[in-house]
């Protein structure tokens, strides 16, 4: 069982190395003396928990703790280069003294995270393990085995033959690659883990080396998204304007002290000049005056923002910081966690494979890649690292099997003046195998969170959705117009029943109230790695205040995010639409940068069939099928060219494989998903490219899975427009083998002349954004901004009770 730590007692000559450990130490109770005879003095008045002090007369210091404050963990700070220091405490586990070794060097953010560390050590039970738990690991690059005596969340005791040398087990010393067998089966695995102490024990005729280490939790994993930097003073304003509006916490601290944060109350922003000034109150405690450099920082919408200012002013009444030059942003996490709903509770069961007991838990929060549950760390024990074999209870009773890592163990903040035995901690699991169900289930349980009234569209019949889209005036999809239903909804709704129970290819969510629909969007698998979120329809009339446009989509794009092996979202809309046209540029200029999104603009071009176009197909040049080679060349293309993000976001590299692997994946599901692609040959190369999409009828309902687009790397060459041409009459010809009622063209401005010659109708003009999934949480900030506004006025009501034009393409 563990003692909570409260008291620490700090022992060090050095009055600025004192202040740095207290500082570090700043959630606990400090009392700080400058020699050992005043320490000892003080801990007869008050017993610590916790002792740090220097390494000068360990051994006789460790001899007035065991009598003073004998539960005390002790610690001792010493510099790598003082030999004569190490030798002592070397000298000293000898003699059988357990203890933690601190470097003297580290900085104070460093220094802060390694007594963290010992803390955790401390803060949980261990627990005795039987014999038969081997552990590997490499020292200096040499294996060694070794058998687990004890263990606690992130350190253990070894029992070490003892021909091993006691001078390679030094405080400190890293042990590479260790992992933890049990009957065969590795349960735990660790990157790196350091030595803490080293004892001879002699045990009867046995004798071995007793060696303490611990390990870090595991780090947290970098997100996907590179940081990115506001350096617009208009943009770093409205940044800090906007997380006062939401009275979200703004901390400044001391560029040398890392761990000391004070938090800038009743913060207000003035333009005074072209940067404008941060006025607020901040406690008396942060050592800084007028001129000197403070770091700001604040979180909002799953990002932290960071940046540099100094002290303008200082007085009873506030401060006066200048407004930052520049705010770093970077994604907090990669994906975001949240609470599941009463009506989505998960369960977890599993037997510890170090203590054997059978623990039953419900999940707190869950993400796309894992899970967190509560344990109590006074007597349950699951080291980061740890292997499981879990049972998750889903929400619709189904009980599946899946195997986890624990990546973090965190101390849940618990108050109790009656059982200080219980230590409530946190613990975070990432899902090594995902099963289809599971993530299934926690997809649905994010959408219930998120918006309860969203529900999944396969628990609706194709035949309602139709009616509501039509009643919405959702009217562009010239290939399935309303009023041929008997034509249209069989296989509009037998793709929709396919696809429905194929979720990671498309889902359909669907607003509604107790009495009607209001609302759907739909996601599609695009290409292998990227979600298109299509499909928007909003009953008309006034429902600005519930806002079903806006929860639609962003709901879309971030199930999108939510699949694992999705690496884009691309969405579109007709530029002749006003307000998708709006918000769409307006959020494209906002976050276009770095290299992550893409924005193009094409025709959307018809032609029904047959066509008989007034052209000489004899005379244009000859169209043969792509090749590898083919292939190569355009993927050397677009790289020259910097279109990275077209590259990847729509399979077009050299290696088909993610093409094949989705049309697989699609007729696992009864569905039809390819691309085939023609060439026209140059003189150097390909003077033209066409790419044919082919798709079951349904998957969009402007059918842009079975449009084709056109690559044409020289516009200036003489046989350009006759190699437009007869790509295109090939296109013609692939849409009549398919069966299909029209042939799409989905073009660049240059070639709607061509086109139209050859009998293609111009529907309009669309734009198409595609941005990476890093940007997603930027995304959602930016675009729920658009939503934060009053409620109308009686004459914006008139205005909106008016049919609002329909907002699609998304």
């Amino acid at each position: 069982m563990s003692v909570p730590t409260h008291e620490v007692l700090i022992v060090h000559p050095n009055e600025l190395r004192r202040n740095a450990l207290k500082s570090a130490l700043g959630a606990h109770r400090v009392s700080v003396v400058g020699s050992q005879l005043e320490a000892t003095r003080r801990m007869e008045a008050s017993v610590p928990t916790l002792i740090i002090a220097p390494a000068d007369n360990a051994r006789r210091f460790l001899r007035h703790v065991d009598r003073a404050a004998p539960e005390a963990v002790c610690v001792f700070v010493c510099a790598r280069s003082d030999q004569h220091g190490l030798e002592e405490l070397v000298e000293t586990a000898a003699e059988g003294h357990v203890f933690s070794t601190v470097d003297d060097a580290l900085t104070e953010g460093e220094l802060s995270m390694r007594l963290r560390d010992i803390l955790q050590l401390r803060a949980s039970t261990r627990v005795v393990l039987d014999a038969g738990m081997r552990v590997d690991f490499l020292l200096r690059d040499r294996p060694f085995s070794a058998e687990c005596q004890d263990l606690g969340h992130f350190g253990a005791a070894l029992q070490v033959p003892m021909d091993a040398s006691m001078a390679a087990f030094l405080p400190g010393t890293p042990l590479d690659s260790l992992s933890m067998v049990r009957d065969g089966r590795p349960v735990l695995h660790v990157a790196r883990a350091y030595v803490r102490h080293a004892t001879p024990v002699q045990q009867g005729p046995h004798a071995f080396l007793r060696v303490g280490i611990s390990w870090r939790p595991a780090p947290v994993e970098a997100t996907s998204a590179p940081p990115r930097t506001l350096r617009d003073a208009v943009a770093v304003q409205a940044a800090l304007r906007k997380a006062l509006r939401r009275e979200l916490p703004v901390w400044v601290h001391p560029p040398d002290s890392q761990t000391a944060h004070f938090r800038l109350e009743s913060a207000t922003v003035e333009a005074s000049d072209e940067r404008g000034l941060l006025r607020g109150r901040v406690s008396s405690a942060l050592p800084a005056s007028v001129g000197e450099v403070v770091h700001l920082s604040f979180e909002m919408g799953g990002q932290r923002y960071r940046g540099v200012t100094s002290m303008l002013h200082v007085g009873h009444e506030g401060v006066s910081l200048c407004m930052p030059r520049a705010l770093a942003v970077e994604n907090r996490r990669g994906q975001q966690r949240f609470r599941p709903s009463a009506h989505h509770r998960f369960l977890v069961r599993f037997t510890s494979p170090f203590s054997g007991q059978r623990i039953t838990r419900a999940v707190l929060d869950l993400g796309a890649r894992g899970f967190a549950f509560p344990i109590d760390a006074s007597c349950e024990v699951l080291p980061v690292g740890s292997h499981l074999d879990t049972t998750l209870l889903l929400p619709d009773g189904a009980e599946v099997a899946c195997r986890v890592e624990v990546r973090s163990v965190d101390v849940v903040p618990f108050e109790s003046r009656h059982d200080q035995r219980l230590r409530p901690y946190r613990c975070g699991v990432r899902i090594l195998d995902m099963p289809r169900t599971v993530r299934d289930a926690i997809v649905d349980a994010f959408v219930s969170a998120r918006a309860p009234q969203v529900r999944d569209g396969a628990v609706f019949r194709f035949p309602d959705l139709w009616r509501m889209m039509e009643e919405a005036r959702y009217t562009f999809h010239p290939d399935h117009p309303f009023g041929e239903e008997s034509r249209v909804l069989p296989v509009l709704e037998a793709t929709h029943e396919r696809l429905s129970r194929a979720r990671e290819l498309g889902r359909s969510l669907v607003f509604t109230d107790s009495r009607r629909l209001l609302g759907h969007v739909n996601g599609l698998r695009m290409y292998s790695g990227t979600w298109l979120v299509q499909h928007l329809a909003v009953m008309p009339g006034f429902r600005r205040s519930e806002q079903i446009s806006s929860e639609l989509t962003s709901l879309a794009v971030e199930v999108g995010e939510a699949m694992e092996d999705v690496e884009f979202i691309r969405y579109m809309w007709r530029t002749d639409n006003r307000w998708p046209h709006r918000l769409g540029t307006w959020l494209a200029r906002v976050l276009e940068g770095q290299g992550l999104c893409h924005l193009r603009q094409f025709h959307y071009l018809r032609a029904d069939l047959p066509l008989k176009p007034a052209v000489d197909a004899a005379a244009l040049p000859a169209v043969r099928e792509a090749g590898p080679e083919d292939r190569q060349w355009l993927e050397s293309y677009l790289r020259r060219r910097g279109e990275m993000v077209r590259l990847l976001s729509e399979d077009l590299r050299a290696d088909p494989g993610a093409e094949a692997v989705l049309g697989e994946r699609f007729r696992a599901a009864g569905l039809h998903r390819e691309r085939r692609m023609f060439v026209v040959d140059g003189d150097g190369g390909p003077l033209a490219l066409a790419l044919q999409d082919e798709a079951t009828p349904g998957l969009s309902l402007i059918e842009v899975t079975n449009g084709f687009n056109l690559v044409v790397p020289d516009r200036e060459h003489p046989r350009a427009k006759d190699a437009v041409a007869a790509l295109t009459l090939r296109c013609v010809t692939h849409a009549r083998e398919r069966g299909r009622r029209a042939a799409l063209g989905l073009v660049d401005a240059l070639d709607v002349p061509v086109l139209r010659e050859l009998g293609f109708v111009d529907q309009g003009r669309f734009s198409e954004w595609t941005f990476h999934r890093s940007m997603v949480r930027r995304w959602c900030e930016a675009w729920r901004s658009l939503f934060e506004r009053q409620l109308p006025t009686r004459r914006t009501k008139r205005r909106a009770s008016a049919p609002a034009p329909n907002q699609e393409v998304r």
